[in-house]
């Protein structure tokens, strides 16, 4: 094992979670490499600094028990009536919450969904438009000579704006 694996065994080492024989692996590492022998005194400071500056505060008289009263007295599920209500307050909380930090129901995903195609649309046939003149030239030049090249813009640009404005048309396009 490299150091940084051992690091991790020794705070189990620490903790006492190891067989008999980890233990017996980390000792002799520990015995052996410098580092992680710094690198224990080290948790041992902390541990021990730990303890004597953080109180854990006493549990009252009976705890326990009355923890596992109350354990054994809650309802092992809630009935669809109380998961409805539960629902129901769930969703107060949040749209209260959304209210609060100023957002509403307004929310910027929304309005991407509703707007984004159109914008896409837009930007991609102004793209079309403005490139129009080359694609055109180029077209004319493969095998296209006998469409007039406004028309065959119209068409270069009817295209462009059909397979971006109803993209789930078509099964090959997969934007989002």
């Amino acid at each position: 094992m490299t150091c940084q694996e051992f690091e991790i065994s020794i705070l189990n080492y620490q903790e006492h979670q190891l067989s008999p024989a980890e233990q017996k692996e980390v000792e002799n590492h520990i015995a052996n490499c410098a580092g992680c022998r710094t690198f224990a005194r080290q948790l041992q400071k902390l541990d021990a600094a730990l303890v004597a500056e953080v109180r854990v505060p006493a549990l009252s008289a009976g705890f326990d028990q009355r923890l596992r009263a109350r354990i054994h007295v809650a309802p092992a599920a809630l009935s669809e009536a109380q998961r409805a209500e539960r629902k129901r307050q769930l969703q107060a909380e949040f749209q209260t919450g959304m209210a609060r930090i100023g957002r509403s129901s307004f929310a910027l995903g929304s309005l991407l969904d509703h707007l984004g195609w159109p914008i896409l649309a837009v930007i991609v046939a102004s793209f079309a438009w403005l490139l129009t003149s080359q694609l055109t030239a180029h077209l004319s030049a493969q095998s296209l000579d006998g469409l007039a090249p406004n028309l065959l813009s119209w068409l270069v640009a009817s295209a462009v704006f059909l397979v971006v404005a109803f993209p789930r048309q078509w099964n090959f396009i997969r934007v989002w």
